[in-house]
């Protein structure tokens, strides 16, 4: 028989790795090398492919790489950039939300799904040496490990940005077109707004993961019950063009699922809940 410390601790240890495997999301697009990192081990990233908590989300340098979560937010990451998912809850009969994602290095773009302009939600990007939160928006991370640098880039609504220091005190606000610089153990620097060619150029590389690679995408909603939305009670959905509740609209989406469930013509021309296109 065992003593009841090893069994305690087996189940300590069962829990923990159910905690691990908890899914949070679907790959929907890639554009040439990009993998998901795993428990020490890494595959390639397809469409279709589900993303687990603590999962390592990498680009190569010709790579970029698309993933639908399960709280309607969206992560593109761009070429030769690495993101840790360390953190999300969701929970909408709580209404409880939160999300901590991790940029090692490299740029991404984050748009956010509805739920975090809720009370008390909070979404977050952490890099080496900044943080970026919004609620109900979306904005643009990038990191440059040789300069030990981050890049904020406001796209939609506004981002609160600070130092990764909690001994550096001053916070920033910044909105569209909008930029402020955080190096490491220093405050953000004054928003600054961004020249309009500038500004489109560092946002629109990311734009052709709406036309990637989808080869797959319709498939999502038979193979895996994160992809058909299974997490989002229907009456939330957005109506149809034709008013309808519970039923998909081509520029209204707003369910992860509803994105993953629709042939390639309304994805690429489809609108999130922010009206961002993606």
């Amino acid at each position: 028989m065992r003593p009841a410390h090893s069994v305690l601790a087996a189940l300590v240890l069962l829990m923990a790795t159910a905690v691990l495997a908890e899914d949070v999301g679907t790959v929907a697009s890639v554009r040439g090398t990009a993998t998901v990192g795993r428990g020490g081990a890494s595959a390639p990233a397809t469409v279709g492919m589900v993303v687990q908590l603590g999962d390592e989300l990498r680009t190569g340098p010709d790579g970029q790489l698309r993933v639908v979560f399960r709280d309607d937010s969206v992560i593109d990451l761009a070429e030769s950039s690495s993101m840790v998912i360390d953190q999300q809850v969701f929970d909408p009969s709580a209404s409880s939300f939160s999300s901590l994602m991790r940029l090692v290095s490299g740029k991404a773009r984050a748009l956010v799904g509805h739920y975090y302009g809720t009370p008390g939600a909070a979404y977050e990007v952490q890099t080496p040496t900044a943080v970026a939160g919004v609620r109900g928006t979306s904005f643009l991370v990038a990191y440059n490990p040789d300069t030990d640098a981050t890049e904020v880039i406001g796209i939609r609504g506004q981002i609160q940005v600070r130092s990764l220091s909690e001994r550096v005190a001053g916070t920033v606000y910044v909105t569209a077109q909008e930029t402020t610089t955080v190096f490491r153990n220093q405050p953000p620097t004054p928003p600054e707004m961004m020249e309009e060619q500038h500004f489109r150029h560092e946002v629109e590389g990311l734009e052709v993961l709406s036309l990637g690679n989808l080869g797959g995408i319709g498939g999502l909603a038979a193979t895996h019950p994160l992809g058909a939305g299974s997490t989002v009670a229907a009456p939330d959905r957005a109506p149809t063009a034709g008013g309808k509740a519970g039923q998909l609209g081509r520029d209204q989406l707003r369910n992860a699922g509803d994105v993953a469930g629709q042939p390639l013509s309304v994805v690429g021309n489809s609108r999130g809940s922010l009206g961002v296109p993606f």
